[in-house]
């Protein structure tokens, strides 16, 4: 029908793998329920909605009346649910098997929960890469919405009719055709301007805006976007639904009814024909473009922590792959060991190792932007968890090794996995020769998990506000405002705890000293302008020595005519490792250790200090793991937590990352010394 308008509107609702069951609960109480009763009091607003894997899950589990609710809008027409990776994995950076396996899991639990196959696909944070068009077409996904930013370098190439541009910025409207390989997927450009106005708006200046998108020939255009907006934002329940925002919204709608419909993407492609063909560069919506750095994968490259994780969860998935692919070459011939024959045997082992590693896949803690992501300990523990699960059935598999030598975070020079009893550890000769991961397996925990305190932009705006005197630590009005606007603290004074580490967080880090600092000059990270020896990369020393009692690395590193050396020793038998360090032909009078715990233990959320420590504990009781190191000879210990200003949904907020633990000895001049710390982890 000639000036007839199709707002085709997508809404996506998800929450992490490892989030805090409150903030499940508080989601569908605040944001999915109230939506689907607005939803149902007007029953001609059609809608695609989006429920990712591990909130369906918990959906299942803990609000079976929620999904029965769900089912009944989607049998009616009312709602068409969209797919994606089951457990909401950025597509673009899996291997291709793991992309299958993530988009068919989610197919099979659409089916079996609702009874129906998707056509559609949510494209996790938006996240395109050209070869994800293949990808799903393989997986009879039809078509999927990115943002209109992903189609600013074909503006010149779409129909210009079928652009808007105004001081609110540019929209293109209808759908595309793009391909990889050959094989054709349809893409919505979801506008950014409707994504910042619904619903910090009023109703009626989208309305407004709607009529002017009225052409000669039926058109559309799409917003897509999250769901916890409507309720879980910040100040967005009580405008969304207290004050009627959304009321107001789907009622003008229905008003307008005689030239603007709403429809399901799928409702709107059974009578529409796309408008051209495009092809889009790797790119994501705006803010995550900022975020990032211009590309999603730069991410690995700015947090170091980040990119253990990704190179954890490829190695996971490269060994699953070899996996399947000798238990299927073993299934054709008749002669195999017997070690092989057990691979074969046990298909319960991949298909457990699968599951776990999908789940580690859970795009929140690889990336950071307004949301806390990788910031949050809470979900990074949980991929960890996951991967570190993945390994376990994996390495019932595969033969037992004590120790490998492999480029585990990609940078293309080795670095050397131990594993004794219940422990794994990883160790960086390029980066100090310390120990970048230790997991405690039976309990599926990287003690070593924690985050360096670095620069982010939005610390600029925290001293600005604080310079300024304008930080609001709450706004008495009840009006919602975007995240992307606010600049808000949960605690007065917040930028003086702004810390910058020069260097990552992690075990085993070494230096000299002119003096014994404080705990305070520790915490305020003030003692790095001090050392005496430049940072370096070690080398390793002979082959790595594995005996019955012990896996044993030893490094080493020329400074001037001395030498420094490192010992990292993983017990065979128990949950210890050893850590010795020596002075060779050189002065130094102060030599510090430090260790960085990702554990939370209510007796080290202040710094403290010991003039003659022997003997240090740090207790987990919600990892269920304690750690206790001995030093021998005993030296002036200082410890103190390690906490991150980070921006969350509700504004800037410190976040606890770990305790860090460092050992000072004096070394009375000598320029031959020795010391070592002893760790035994226990399980509690």
């Amino acid at each position: 029908m000639p000036g007839q308008v199709s707002l085709l509107m997508a809404m996506h609702c998800h929450q992490p793998v490892g989030n805090f069951d409150f903030v499940f609960e508080r989601a569908v109480q605040e944001a999915y329920a109230p939506f689907l009763d607005a939803l149902d009091r007007h029953r001609g607003i059609r809608i695609s909605l989006h429920y990712s894997g591990p909130l369906l899950e918990w959906l299942q589990a803990r609000q079976p009346r929620f999904l029965a609710r769900l089912t009944a809008f989607v049998r009616r027409g009312q709602v068409e649910l969209l797919g994606s990776g089951r457990y909401e994995p950025i597509l673009a950076i899996l291997p291709e098997a793991d992309r299958d396996g993530q988009l068919r899991g989610m197919q099979r639990l659409l089916q079996r929960q609702f009874g129906v196959r998707p056509t559609g696909a949510w494209l996790t944070e938006r996240v395109w890469e050209p070869d994800v068009a293949s990808t799903l077409v393989r997986n009879r996904v039809r078509y999927t919405l990115v943002d209109t930013r992903h189609f600013q370098t074909a503006r010149g190439l779409v129909p210009e009719a079928l652009q808007v541009e105004d001081d609110d910025g540019w929209d293109l409207l209808g759908c595309y055709t793009t391909e990889h390989g050959g094989e054709p997927l349809i893409v919505f450009p979801a506008s950014r301007r409707l994504r910042y106005w619904l619903p910090f708006q009023e109703a009626g200046r989208t309305i407004e805006f709607l009529k002017g998108l009225r052409r000669a020939e039926p058109t559309a255009i799409t917003f897509a976007d999250d769901g916890e907006k409507f309720g879980l934002w910040p100040k967005t329940h009580e405008w969304v639904y207290g004050r009627g925002w959304l009321e107001e919204f789907f009622s003008a709608l229905d008003a307008e009814s005689s030239w603007l419909s709403t429809e399901t993407f799928s409702g709107y492609l059974a009578h529409a024909r796309p408008n051209g063909r495009v092809y889009l560069p790797c790119a994501s919506y705006e803010e995550m473009q900022e975020w990032s750095g211009g590309y999603f994968r730069n991410f690995f490259v700015r947090y170091p922590e980040a990119n253990a994780l990704y190179q954890a969860m490829l190695d996971i998935s490269r060994r699953l792959g070899a996996l399947k692919a000798q238990s299927s070459k073993l299934k054709a011939t008749s002669r195999a060991s017997s070690l092989q024959l057990r691979a074969t045997r046990r298909p319960a082992l991949v298909r457990q190792a699968q599951r776990e590693l999908y789940q580690g896949q859970c795009n929140d803690a690889y990336w950071h932007g307004v949301f806390g992501g990788l910031y949050l300990g809470n979900l990074r523990r949980a991929i960890y968890q996951h991967l570190i699960a993945a390994d376990r059935w994996l390495c019932e598999a595969e033969p037992r090794r004590r120790w490998d030598a492999r480029d585990v975070d990609g940078d293309g020079a080795a670095e050397f996995v131990l594993r004794g009893h219940d422990l794994r550890a990883v160790i960086d000769p390029q980066s100090g020769g310390t120990m970048t991961q230790l997991d405690c397996v039976s309990r599926g925990i990287n003690v070593l998990d924690t985050l360096t305190r670095r620069p982010e932009p939005y610390h600029r705006k925290l001293e600005r506000a604080a310079a300024s005197s304008a930080v609001a630590a709450g706004n008495a009005e009840p009006v919602a405002v975007s995240i992307h606007d606010i600049v808000s603290v949960k605690e007065p004074g917040l930028e003086r705890h702004l810390v910058y580490d020069a260097h990552r967080r992690s075990g085993f880090v070494d230096c000299v000293l002119p003096r014994v600092p404080s705990a305070a000059e520790l915490q305020a990270g003030a003692v790095d302008t001090a050392r005496l020896l430049p940072d370096g990369p070690w080398t390793v020393q002979g082959n790595v020595a594995a005996s019955s009692a012990e896996t044993r690395l030893r490094m080493s590193r020329a400074i001037g005519g001395g030498r420094l050396e490192k010992i990292v020793a993983v017990a065979a038998g128990a949950r210890r490792i050893r850590f010795e360090y020596a002075l060779q032909g050189i002065e130094a009078p102060v030599v510090g250790l430090e260790w960085t715990l990702g554990l939370r233990d209510a007796q080290r959320m202040a710094s403290g200090e010991r003039a003659r420590a022997a003997e240090f504990t740090v207790r987990d009781p919600d990892a269920g793991v304690a750690v206790t190191m001995r030093a021998d000879p005993p030296g002036s210990l200082a410890y103190f937590p390690v906490e991150t200003i980070s921006e969350s949904e509700a504004g800037l907020e410190r976040t606890w990352q770990g305790v860090a633990v460092v050992w000072c000895w004096r070394t009375a001049g000598r320029r031959s010394w020795r010391c070592r710390v002893d760790w035994t982890i226990e399980a509690i």
